[in-house]
């Protein structure tokens, strides 16, 4: 059972307990021009609370960029259409990269958020971009297989694929996936439950495509945070002022220490 979730905490708590608790890697970033993009993705049903909270928290924890929310679902509340219409979530990926491609041809660099589906959607969209083209592509509570392949993903992003994850994740992650599927139709747990799994056999090119990979599981300090390792957790103010925005920062404000995988 998760345990249960503290209530959201304002933007004003946000601001003050806002801080880089983990490192991110350093990348190459790209070259100085128009303010970058954060693309903001969320998960079935049209009610992601990712949508309500990332262009209120991000800002205030230090991410300088425009924070901007696609909406992909086929509307309020249709969770099993969301969840099951694979053709659709393709479609979308493909809408969603080709405002990516727009963002790029205006010197604008671009950052992918996604939880829940809305991971699988950006990973796919990431996919579909050319080599080193995305900054980051961050993934909260991935809604697809463990199995997935993320080598197209972890090409497109010079700065890699950041994931989190949580093993208290067990409704919406294991049963819930196990009974209806993953976005990529798959039955049985998800890779936001446990993490992603690095293929065997890969040649050298995809070992260091998957070395780039970050996963950063639920710990029970978090608690702290607004995140109580449930399915909406990563969502919440805190969690995002403290955990993810540092993913989501220019290099330079980042700081160049090395994360822990």
């Amino acid at each position: 059972m998760s345990p249960r979730r503290l209530l959201p905490v304002g933007p004003l708590a946000v601001v003050l307990l806002a801080g880089c608790v983990c490192a991110p890697q350093p990348w190459a970033a790209a070259p100085a021009g128009e303010r970058a993009v954060v693309f903001v993705v969320g998960g079935i049903g049209g009610l992601d609370p990712l949508q309500l909270w990332a262009p209120l928290t991000l800002p205030r924890a230090g991410v300088p960029h425009e924070i901007r929310v696609f909406e992909w679902t086929h509307g309020k509340f249709r969770f099993l259409r969301d969840l099951q219409d694979a053709r659709h979530l393709l479609g979308e990926a493909d809408r969603l990269a080709d405002r990516v491609r727009d963002a790029l041809a205006l010197g604008r660099p671009v950052y992918l958020l996604g939880h829940s589906a809305g991971a699988g959607l950006v990973l796919e969209a990431a996919g579909r971009l050319p080599p080193g083209s995305l900054e980051r592509v961050v993934v909260l509570s991935a809604a697809v297989s463990p199995i997935y392949d993320l080598r197209p993903a972890l090409r497109a992003s010079r700065g890699g694929v950041v994931s989190f994850n949580s093993c208290c994740d067990l409704f919406t992650l294991s049963w819930g996936t196990t009974q209806f599927g993953t976005v990529d139709r798959v039955y049985g747990p998800a890779a936001g439950l446990d993490g992603f799994r690095v293929p065997d056999g890969l040649d050298a090119e995809g070992q260091a495509l998957y070395d780039r990979l970050v996963q950063r599981p639920w710990k029970w300090g978090m608690l702290l945070e607004g995140c109580g390792g449930g399915h909406h957790g990563p969502t919440m103010p805190l969690f995002l002022a403290r955990h993810v925005a540092p993913w989501l920062r220019p290099p330079a404000e980042a700081g160049a220490d090395v994360g822990v995988r």
